[in-house]
This record gives C-alpha cells, sequence and structure tokens, in this order.
C-alpha cells in the first residue's frame, strides 16, 4: 500500500484552516497541523481525530523563528518528506480608530504585526518546508482580494500590503522551486464567514476551503506562481 500523503497546515485551529485540513484528510492524507492558540488547536485536532482522519498537531507562534523551527523539526521527525504546506494562518491587527487614518495615522504596530503573521510567518514555513517537499509538491499562500494590486481600496493598509507581499513570496517562491516541479500559488477564498470575515460575509467555510485544497492537490504540471479563486485565475 503505498504512503499516504502528508499535509503541513497552519492556522489550522478554526475557519479556513481547521476546514482545509478537514477536506485533505478526508482526501486521504495525514495532516500535521499547527495554530498559535494552543487549546484551540487541540480541540481542533481532536473534533478531526474524532472523524477517523490521520491527524497531529503542534503549536507554533508564527512570529518566532524558534518557534517556527521547532515546530518544523517535530513535523519532519514524523514525516521527512511532505506532499503541500499550506499557509493559511492570517490576521489583521489595525483597528482602525486613528482619526488620520490607517496610513498617515497611528497604527505603526497592528501593521508591524500585521507583517510578522500575514508574510514573515509564511515566509518562515517555506524556509522550513521546502528543503522537505516531494516532486510536484505544492506550496498554497492563502491570499485575499485586498491585497490585489488591481481592486486596491483604502483602509487596513497593513493588512492589504502584507496580502500584497504575500504574493509576491508566491511569485519568487515559484521561479525558486520550478526546478523540482513544485507548484506555489496563492489562493483568495473568497469573502467567507470566519471569525474575521464575520457573520454577513457571502461565502461559507467549506466553500472558502475548497480553492485552497484544489491548489493543495493539483497534479504534477499544474500552475505555478499564479493566484486563483475557486480554481480560476484572478489578477495580483
Amino acid at each position: 500500500m503505498p504512503d499516504k500523503p502528508v499535509a503541513v497546515v497552519t492556522g489550522a485551529s478554526r475557519g479556513l484552516g481547521l476546514e482545509t485540513a478537514r477536506q485533505l484528510a478526508r482526501l486521504g492524507y495525514r495532516v500535521l497541523m499547527t495554530a498559535n492558540d494552543a487549546r484551540r488547536l487541540k480541540a481542533a485536532a481532536d473534533s478531526l481525530t474524532a472523524e477517523g482522519l490521520d491527524i497531529a498537531a503542534r503549536r507554533a507562534d508564527l512570529t518566532s523563528a524558534a518557534s517556527v523551527g521547532a515546530f518544523a523539526k517535530w513535523a519532519l521527525n514524523q514525516e521527512p518528506a511532505i506532499d503541500v504546506l499550506v499557509n493559511c494562518a492570517g490576521a489583521w491587527f489595525e483597528d482602525g480608530s486613528s482619526a488620520a487614518g490607517p496610513v498617515t495615522g497611528d497604527e505603526a504596530k497592528g501593521m508591524r504585526r500585521s507583517f510578522e503573521v500575514n508574510t514573515f510567518g509564511p515566509w518562515m514555513m517555506a524556509r522550513s518546508f521546502a528543503p522537505a517537499l516531494k516532486p510536484a509538491g505544492r506550496i498554497v499562500n492563502v491570499t485575499s482580494g485586498m491585497g490585489s494590486l488591481t481592486g486596491m481600496g483604502g483602509g487596513r493598509f497593513g493588512y492589504r500590503a502584507s496580502k500584497a507581499a504575500l504574493n509576491v513570496l508566491s511569485v519568487n517562491l515559484s521561479h525558486e522551486l520550478a526546478g523540482r516541479g513544485i507548484m506555489v500559488n496563492s489562493v483568495c477564498p473568497g469573502w467567507v464567514r470566519t471569525d474575521m470575515g464575520g457573520p454577513n460575509a457571502t461565502r461559507s467555510i467549506p466553500e472558502g476551503a475548497a480553492g485552497i485544497v484544489w491548489a493543495a492537490t493539483l497534479a504534477p504540471g499544474g500552475p505555478s506562481g499564479g493566484n486563483f479563486r475557486d480554481g480560476h485565475p484572478v489578477a495580483f
């Protein structure tokens, strides 16, 4: 019997990360989950294990190189070769309270933290796991339409800029890893009813996760260096 494919999923304690882990595990993947909140991560992993899914979990703080390194060491001790890395963790930290606005106002702390979680975290994860990716492996960076330059609006400067930078990471990695057949793409799940998206969002969590799973399960020779929603290209 062939070995199970292996996926690493960040932000997996809730929302899109949890649902992505669930959908991949239902497809037969062994899923190594991580998130910053250890209690919620354990509850999420236990819920998937109760479904009979092949799950392992360990906390990682994506703003800490030491924490990311410790998680990668743990994961690769279990599974020396992986098929897919899904960078699903993301957040915004600007509260929008500055009267001058988020660009010219005093929201530097929120902006820096947005980059730490949304850009530098995925970058550190990619650095840690890219050497262990199998030929024709996949990296999926979960982005947002708010980071698209072609449709850029105002507000949430740190979030928008950090997601735009994440898209640049996807393109650069796609070139760097192309020789090994590894596919790297950004995926925008749309406006999803997560804790961040809110109850008025237009899409369910399973709907949003489906496009992420599509990119995570691309066949060899699939697209790389693109930005997708529901399996269809969208402009950066």
